[in-house]
């Protein structure tokens, strides 16, 4: 089925979009606590897609041989994006300070999750029953913790990731030291984000159900009635954030990427979109996001750190004085519409054209 690879080629044009901005509005960037931005979005989209992937690939059972692969080798490649990040920024890697959790640490503990869940777990229903329970665990978790905050309401400085997480990481390796009072990768935000994971599987396993009384569309539009319905419950005690992956904001996430998964199904999986005509014109645009949407691990982190570098080099002790490769680059390219535009623009078709060729030679990077 195309459409999931379609879905993922949509979500990584934009994360290489959002990730260029030279200067994020502080409306678009990620809420520094209460609330969701737009920024805020895109990691969590990529872990229900994750999710439906981790569906298609246990459907025939779990590789419990290849999984402590899976998980070591995306727990080494997140330290080295971390390792990566540091240097970009600082000039250095500072083992001392380096961050051990981080998104890909967080994939691999999902994998690990939601592999073993997996060997019990069957159907789309009774996956979408396990988003559910893993929400339900979270909230469970976040609103015993709130009732004990001044005023029974969740702060930087009340939360239970800043008692929970230290637990399993030294501080010094936690995310801004803990100083933000938070690890959005980290123990407790893993519990939330297991819900969306979960969530994303039963989308794979409505896509893959055989024919009945439910189309595979209409059953992912009934998983994301759910999944808002669960989302609406659990807001009664807990807020929608994503620095504590809450499930009033992680079920909803997931039911808006389930929702948009059902309509591309329609457009991209049909029968008639097989046949001369208009159907040639979906697989005209299919192709070149399923091309990205294949390669969406490397494009995924490669542009998190390409546009880092980009960003933070040459280190600059007065940015009015020396402009880093990103801003020189965008000067560069103004032509093309404007600096921020040309280097958007720019970032996205060289991500696109290496997707594309790799695509071509079927090379794809896994864990």
């Amino acid at each position: 089925m195309a459409a999931v690879d379609v879905v993922r080629g949509l979500l990584l044009v934009a994360i290489v979009l959002s990730g260029s901005l030279l200067e994020p509005p502080a409306w678009f960037d990620h809420a520094v606590w209460l609330g969701v931005h737009p920024l805020d979005l895109v990691f969590p989209s990529f872990v229900v897609l994750m999710g439906v992937g981790l569906g298609f690939a246990s459907a025939r059972g779990v590789q419990l041989a290849r999984l402590p692969r899976r998980v070591l080798v995306l727990l080494a490649a997140g330290l080295a994006f971390n390792a990566a990040l540091q240097w970009a920024r600082l000039g250095a890697v500072d083992l001392d300070q380096l961050r051990w959790t981080g998104v890909l640490q967080q994939f691999a503990l999902l994998t690990l999750v939601i592999s073993v869940v997996h060997l019990v777990v069957r159907g789309w229903l009774a996956w979408t029953a396990a988003a559910l329970g893993f929400a339900a665990a979270h909230t469970w978790v976040v609103a015993r913790w709130a009732a004990t905050c001044p005023g029974g309401e969740l702060t930087p400085t009340c939360n239970p990731s800043l008692a929970l997480d230290p637990l399993l990481v030294p501080v010094p390796h936690l995310y801004w030291q803990m100083g933000a009072g938070h690890d959005p990768e980290g123990l407790v935000s893993l519990l939330g984000a297991c819900a969306t994971t979960a969530a994303g599987v039963a989308a794979a396993h409505a896509l893959r159900g055989r024919p009945g009384v439910l189309s595979a569309a209409g059953r992912l539009v009934v998983v994301a009635l759910v999944l808002t319905g669960g989302a609406v419950a659990a807001s009664l005690w807990v807020p929608a954030m994503k620095r504590l992956w809450t499930a009033p904001f992680g079920l909803s996430v997931a039911a808006g990427v389930v929702l948009v998964l059902a309509v591309v199904h329609l457009l991209v999986d049909a029968r008639w979109a097989e046949r001369p005509g208009a159907g040639a014109v979906v697989r005209a645009v299919r192709e070149p996001l399923v091309a990205l949407g294949r390669n969406s691990l490397l494009v995924y982190v490669g542009s998190e750190v390409l546009v880092a570098f980009l960003l933070l080099r040459p280190l600059r002790a007065d940015p009015t004085q020396e402009l880093s490769y990103a801003q020189s680059l965008a000067q560069g390219l103004a032509w093309l519409g404007g600096p921020q535009v040309g280097f958007s623009t720019a970032l996205l078709v060289a991500w696109w054209v290496l997707a594309l060729a790799l695509h071509r030679r079927r090379w794809y990077l896994r864990a």
